[in-house]
């Protein structure tokens, strides 16, 4: 439908009495100053997007860059509207301007919400619901012969003595809810933008209300107009007051560093924090219901965040009650592992000082607590057992002495292997003190190369058949050679097999090893038919360290341990019916491609 185009006269257009007539029939000079505003807003604006463009890769300056485009874009197209005469041309520019009118609050909001860290409301979907309305205007401007829900009449306007010529719109019902929504954008923008502002620096406080001030700005200028529309014709004063936006953008560009970096809201920050912290934290509320946990938490719990809220800390950590909360230390399951986690519990208040929930924080204290148990064990070793085999070589060393000079060379034989004896024990006592360096500065991560599990636990078994010759080492199954693990079970298979062959006082020692991949683990069951592990041997591995009273006699079975810790499985011993030994590794291990 074509638009209802009527020539009035200027002294019929008045709004309020005599402020419209006044305006549109203000000397040239007045014209001049809005013309040029409008040229100025068009430099500056190209100017500002330009900047913005260098700095791209910069949070908000796409936002920034897309503001200033349409604003010059707005500012330009309406200078051309008011100069030309052809009343077809002035409605395409009119229609074209919509694009910056549109664009220009969601490039203001994605500017201001980039700008204060509010990052998830500038992702795309956010941005596709937030332009849901700005297409549905442009698309209803552009067919606005067939509905008009935009305008319903337009009538052309001569003013300043029929110098410029103005489009006096009938607004319909949907420009005044685009118009209500891009307001609210705008205002949205500015309350983000000083709220993040409020506890930064000066800079930061300082660049904020300048960008605020300037592009409040056109909406005032906007909102004026509107205001005067009511009336009658005006000229808008939104393109003109873009400049004003422009310049406060120019101040803040090259007075207060704007793009060049980004304020980071103390919210921000502390989410941050908390969320990156190797700490894992749960928060509950006053009934110990999950409310929150950290990236760190969801991991050592094995769960992802939305399963975990709303759960009691109960259901959540075994090992935790609420009535225990005085605990300083748990044990958590980290996979299969075991991990030791150091507990700090604290209550938090709200302004008025009620509880309204706990913080809780794990610190996990496993390489620690490791430590700890090896300077145990290695203190024990040199305190002790070193000290003890010393003592034994010197002593067997003076019987040597003796029967030689006493021309006892039998005696002196038998004394002299007893010596060797002793010897060997204290080199393989270094052997297994070299093994703990070797397992310490393995990390067990995946980041050394796997080896096939198959070709470590043959290579444990022929070195102690090459070790002790009557000893009968059974392989009596094991995994498929896609089956991978990390170098470190080598030397515990070796250990376990050595210990089976070494403490048993049978003539031939048989010692059975068995291997499979179960329920994606892999599973060796190390078994032997001597006299069985001592109880008191394996009481100190149990109770996770040594004291004066309750000690192993040697390093192997710590090794184990540790070595198995270090692959993130378990180790388990029982003792056979039919006597001897078995003892159940389960590995954290994988199947190659």
């Amino acid at each position: 439908m074509t638009p209802n185009i009527e020539w009035r006269a200027v002294e019929q257009l008045v709004f309020g009495g005599a402020v419209g007539p006044q305006l549109l029939t203000q000397p040239v000079s007045l014209v001049v100053i809005i013309i040029g505003l409008m040229v100025t807003s068009g430099v500056v604006s190209g100017y500002v997007a330009l900047f913005a463009w260098q700095r791209r890769s910069m949070p908000g300056a796409i936002g920034l860059g897309v503001l200033a485009l349409a604003s010059g874009w707005w500012s330009s197209g309406y200078l051309l509207e008011l100069i030309v005469a052809d009343v077809a041309l002035k409605l395409t520019l009119a229609d074209l301007q919509w694009v910056g009118v549109l664009v220009a609050p969601i490039a203001w909001f994605f500017f201001a919400f980039s700008y204060a860290g509010r990052d998830r409301f500038t992702a795309r979907p956010s941005l596709c619901v937030l332009s849901v309305l700005p297409v549905i205007g442009l698309g209803a401007v552009w067919t606005n012969s067939l509905h008009h829900l935009m305008w319903t009449s337009v009538t052309v306007v001569p003013a300043v003595g029929r110098a410029i010529t103005i489009l006096q719109m009938e607004w319909g019902p949907l420009y005044w809810v685009v118009l209500g929504y891009s307001y609210l954008l705008w205002l949205a923008g500015a309350v983000v933008i000083l709220r993040t502002a409020l506890d930064m620096p000066d800079i930061y406080r300082l660049q904020a209300i300048t960008l605020v001030l300037g592009t409040l700005m056109p909406v005032l200028g906007n909102f004026a107009t509107t205001l005067l529309e009511l009336y009658g014709a005006a000229i808008d004063m939104t393109p003109a007051a873009f400049t004003f936006a422009g310049l406060a953008c120019t101040v803040a560009i090259s007075r207060y560093e704007l793009l060049e970096s980004r304020p980071v809201p103390r919210w921000v920050a502390r989410e941050r924090v908390v969320e990156t912290m190797a700490d894992a934290v749960v928060v509950t509320d006053t009934k110990w219901r999950v409310t929150d946990v950290n990236r760190a938490a969801a991991r050592v719990l094995n769960d992802t965040a939305d399963e975990l809220k709303g759960r009691p800390v109960g259901d959540v950590i075994d090992e935790f009650s609420p009535d225990q909360r005085d605990t300083d230390q748990v044990t958590v399951r980290l996979g299969s592992s075991q991990r030791y986690f150091e507990l700090r519990t604290s209550a938090f208040c709200d302004h008025h000082g009620r509880d309204i929930g706990h913080a809780l924080v794990f610190r996990d204290v496993t390489d620690r607590r490791l430590n700890l148990q090896q300077l145990e064990v290695m203190n024990r070793v040199l305190r002790h057992n070193l000290r003890t085999e010393a003592n034994l070589l010197e002593g067997y060393a003076n019987l040597v002495l003796d029967d030689i000079d006493g021309g006892e060379f039998d005696d002196a034989r038998d004394h002299a292997k007893t010596l060797q004896d002793h010897a060997k024990t204290l080199v393989n006592i270094s052997q297994k003190a070299r093994k703990l360096g070797v397992t310490r500065g393995s990390d067990g991560n995946g980041d050394v190369q796997l080896h096939p599990a198959a070709v470590q636990i043959r290579a444990a078994a022929d070195a102690v058949r090459t070790d002790f010759a009557c000893a009968n080492v059974r392989l009596v199954e094991l995994p498929d050679r896609d089956v991978v693990c990390a170098p470190t079970l080598e030397p515990i298979v070796r250990e376990l097999v050595e210990n089976g062959v070494q403490h048993n006082g049978s003539s031939t020692p048989v010692v059975s090893v068995t291997a499979g991949w179960e329920d994606d683990e892999l599973v060796i069951r190390i078994e032997d038919n001597g006299p069985g592990i001592n109880a008191s041997e394996l009481a100190a591995i149990d109770a996770h360290g040594e004291t004066q009273l309750r000690h192993a006699s040697g390093l192997g079975l710590w090794l184990v341990k540790w070595g198995v810790d270090q692959l993130g499985g378990t180790v388990v011993f029982h003792r056979r019916e039919e006597g001897g030994t078995e003892v159940v590794l389960r590995i954290q291990a994988v199947r190659s491609e």
